[in-house]
């Protein structure tokens, strides 16, 4: 009866060499898979600290899988351990979202020993968003794309419309309130090619009747 109670199926691990290439594998299509996001991220602010959180979120879920087996329990513990620590991290970029859950993906794919999977998808992947970022949804114009926030002096009421139309391919206002030295707009703008950040920069510095002129990009290398 005791016998029986206690007898239990054990999860038999991998060898130490199948663990090892299993990580490694997870590693090295890892670093591929980040270093096409690098290639592809051109006119946005590089975040170092997401770079190796691809690189290294891989290799612990590569292990996690490999350690959970087919085991229920292990599997709710680990669950468990991850609500503990509660990850209060905010991807505020859907394309970095993709691209995280695409190197937990590897790492996955790595553990359960399917290598051909994590292989081809990688390959696939990387292929994908190197042709997006060449296309006319890619990248490139990313580096155009400006938020500008300026005063309008009530008393001269300068004929700021003319001046984006004349400098930006594209532009829309997403703001405004008003101050005590006039009216405090702010726009997206998206610039032409011909036109570059520091020449509208100083076109809006020099015109008459405008002030506190601030151009920005929502791009942050403190968030991921």
């Amino acid at each position: 009866m005791f016998e029986s109670l206690t007898k239990e199926t054990l999860y038999e691990y991998p060898s130490f060499k199948v663990a090892l290439f299993s990580i490694l594998l997870a590693f090295t299509l890892s670093s591929v898979m980040a270093y096409t996001y690098y290639l592809t991220n051109k006119g946005q602010a590089f975040s170092r600290n997401f770079f190796q959180a691809m690189v290294l979120s891989s290799v612990v879920s590569c292990m996690v899988i490999m350690a959970v087996g087919n085991n229920v329990a292990a599997g709710f513990g680990i669950i468990g351990a991850i609500a503990i620590i509660r990850f209060r991290v905010t991807i505020e970029n859907p394309r970095n979202i993709i691209f995280i859950f695409g190197t937990l993906s590897i790492g996955i794919a790595a553990g359960v020993y399917g290598y051909s999977i994590a292989l081809a998808g990688t390959i696939v992947f990387c292929l994908i968003a190197l042709l997006l970022s060449i296309s006319p949804f890619g990248s490139a114009v990313l580096v155009r794309e400006f938020a500008v926030s300026v005063t309008l002096s009530n008393e001269t009421n300068p004929d700021l419309d003319s001046i984006l139309q004349k400098h930006c391919e594209d532009f829309r206002l997403i703001g405004m309130n008003s101050t005590k030295t006039g009216s405090r707009r702010r726009y997206f703008v998206l610039l032409k090619k011909e036109t570059s950040k520091e020449a509208f920069f100083e076109t809006l510095e020099t015109t008459n009747g405008l002030s506190n002129t601030r151009l920005e990009r929502d791009d942050n290398l403190d968030k991921i």
